[in-house]
This record gives structure tokens, sequence and C-alpha cells, in this order.
């Protein structure tokens, strides 16, 4: 089930597809579908292709279920919080991982205050990006990047939501522009990583998960 976002973000990005992963933490089966949101400018789609389906600027919220559920185990989210954030930050990791991203590990741990007054980890992840090889002189080149992942307890489950944000244009990989859906893939990213980070900080500070 896709997660609603939030009003200030709703018009400027939609969902682009639904990936799921299972795991398994302390005595429950963990299924995790995250949702990717591209942006809904077109140039800023075309400027986010590469050589995976997750654009280098996208969001992600997750939704996360339990079998059988916390509560039939007889443990609370918030008890078992400390076990379960970092096993999710793996799943989130695979998640990119599968989809061609690699993930260099984590550069920063915070912790916040999710929409429900619980205390959540949030992850900053150093991660690189695959260009196309239509795009490029060469094979296997990248673009640094960066991931983000928070977590946090609710009232049956988790909250999960971050996004990826490109942090170099691209102009030393990309080797001109390609023709994609009818217009010109540009040379370069338009690259504003504290304005992406206020966006991703935005959707984990307001966003509203069911369960």
């Amino acid at each position: 089930m896709t997660i609603d976002l939030p009003a200030s973000l709703a018009d400027s990005w939609r969902a682009l597809g639904t990936r799921t992963g299972e795991s398994s933490v302390l005595l429950a089966s963990v299924t995790a579908e995250t949702t990717v949101y591209e942006p809904t400018d077109a140039a800023d789609r075309l400027a986010a292709l590469g050589a995976s389906e997750i654009p280098v600027r996208s969001l992600f919220t997750v939704e996360v279920t339990f079998s059988p559920s916390l509560s039939d185990l007889g443990m609370a989210p918030k008890s078992a919080f400390e076990k379960a954030a970092p096993k999710a930050k793996s799943q989130f990791v695979t998640t990119l991982e599968d989809e061609g991203l690699r993930v260099d590990g984590t550069r920063n741990t915070l912790e916040f205050e999710a929409t429900n007054g619980a205390e959540g980890s949030w992850f900053v992840l150093d991660a690189d990006y695959p260009v196309s090889p239509d795009l490029t002189a060469g094979e296997n080149e990248w673009l640094d990047a960066e991931a983000h992942i928070a977590v946090w307890p609710t009232e049956a489950s988790f909250g999960m939501a971050g996004g990826m944000l490109p942090l170099e244009d691209g102009s030393d990989v990309v080797d001109g522009a390609d023709a994609i859906d009818g217009g010109e893939l540009p040379a370069e990213l338009e690259v504003d990583p504290e304005s992406d980070r206020e966006t991703v900080a935005d959707l984990i500070r307001t966003i509203e998960p069911a369960g």
C-alpha cells in the first residue's frame, strides 16, 4: 500500500513503483514494501535517469509488516526498536543494492523526533549511483550520491522514510546527451545537496504512516 506523501510534497513528487523485500527479526518475518517517488518536473526526471530504475534524486516510504504481529509476540515496537532499527537499515541497503547502487557505509546516525512523538534513528549513507554506459565514455561509471533512511516506532510497527540525492553533476562521466522519451538528457545534473536534504527532511519529519 502506497503511503500518502505530506501535502508539502504531494504536488511535486509522484510514486514511481514499489519494491518488496523480506527478512526476519526477533521471532517474526518482516515484509518491507518500499515505494519510490520521483519528481513530477519532466526535466528533473530526465536528469535523474541512469543505469538504475531508482532515480538518483528520489524519495522513499516503507510499509513494514510483521508476521506474527509484534503484539502477538507480546512486544511493543518501542521495546523492539533497538534491535529492529539496524535490521531495517540493512534491508533498505539491500533494496538499493538490488537496484544496482553501491552503498559504501554509514556516514552518520542521528536521533530525531517523529510526528507521533517517538524517538527514531536517522541514517545517512554514502552511496555510488550507476550511470548508463550509453551516456559515458566507458563502462562502470558512478556518481557520488547520498542516501537517507529514518526508522521510528509506531503503535503497531515501524515507520520508515528517506531519500536519495546526487552529490556531483556528472560532468566528469557523462559523455553527451541521449534521446529519452522524446527529450534530451542533460549532460549535467543540477546539483543542490542542501536543498535536496531539506526535501528529504521534510518527508521524514512530516509523514504519518499507518500502524
